[in-house]
């Protein structure tokens, strides 16, 4: 089936933009074009290739023929720039690609990423915030052509990287240290007290219970969905937590949080997907996101599968 590429382009728009209108403004075309491209090819491929709402929501099929387009994208950048340099040494307007993130990682090494891939790729990244545990979804659906995650076995279709381990600590203030854990930390001590996860999905708080204890204990729980406001939390006593080593041996070392268990830390694995079917850009973006890794998470199989 051949396909018209300003109809893909507007359907990627609509949903990377959430909606008609902002889809529109993003191209420069009416808001009326834009619909006649999706229902022009929602016709030609005989499906509903977007759930109409605020916003506007991208079906399966509808995802892949976004990924199918990015591809295309990426591909149609690095040639452009090729004959760009090649003409005048100058190269075309940065490349957008979406990838899925761990919030941890986001908010601490992987700025570093974007940073270099706007000034050694002349990439915009497009960041899609997930649990670690859960990113590769937004690889297997479409929504995103590279994901960090907990998974080891490639996706099909996909390239690994073995990126090195995020420590984790359990800490808690002083003071609530002092309120809770006067006779040690155990499972006895430490069922019923208050405890921070960032969203549902967050299970790292039963992961180091059962590390400590054999298995998890009650605990009553704050949903604090932000990388700063967890951590404040943590310091301002409102319950105990798990944060990267990074965020809390700082504090550790000022007195402003004590480690729950020293010596019982939690390594979590991390791994880079990406589409094998996807631009060399996107093969250089893995190769800097390795890097990083390397210099910042802690030593792993750095291998490439």
């Amino acid at each position: 089936m051949d396909y018209d590429y300003d109809s893909l382009v507007s359907l990627a728009a609509v949903i990377r933009e959430g909606g008609f209108d902002a889809a529109a403004k993003s191209l420069d075309v009416t808001q009326s074009a834009v619909s006649q491209r999706i229902k022009q090819l929602e016709d030609k491929v005989g499906a509903i290739l977007i759930i109409r709402g605020r916003p506007c929501v991208p079906t399966e099929l509808g995802l892949q023929l976004c990924r199918h387009v990015e591809q295309v994208t990426l591909l149609q950048h690095e040639l452009n720039d090729q004959i760009s340099s090649l003409i005048d040494g100058q190269t075309d307007k940065a490349a957008t690609i979406r990838i899925a993130v761990n919030n941890d990682s986001i908010a601490s090494w992987f700025p570093n990423v974007m940073k270099r891939a706007a000034q050694d790729l002349n990439v915009q990244l497009e960041i899609i915030p997930d649990d670690q545990e859960h990113t590769e979804k937004s690889l297997k659906s479409g929504n995103s052509l590279a994901v960090v995650t907990t998974l080891e076995k490639p996706v099909q279709g996909c390239r690994r990287i073995s990126l090195g381990a995020m420590e984790y600590i359990a800490v808690a203030s002083a003071e609530f240290y002092a309120e809770h854990f006067s006779q040690g930390v155990s499972l006895e001590t430490i069922k019923g007290t208050r405890c921070l996860a960032f969203d549902r999905k967050d299970t790292i708080q039963d992961q180091w219970m059962t590390l400590c204890f054999g298995a998890p204990a009650k605990v009553f729980t704050h949903m604090v969905p932000s990388y700063e406001g967890y951590v404040a939390c943590c310091l301002n006593g409102t319950g105990w937590g798990i944060v990267p080593g990074n965020a809390g041996e700082p504090h550790l070392k000022t007195g402003k949080l004590i480690e729950l268990v020293p010596d019982k830390r939690i390594n979590i694995s991390l791994h880079w997907q990406s589409s094998t079917q996807s631009s060399e850009i996107l093969r250089r973006l893995g190769e800097l996101v390795r890097e990083e890794a390397m210099t910042h998470l802690l030593p792993d199989a750095f291998r490439a599968v």
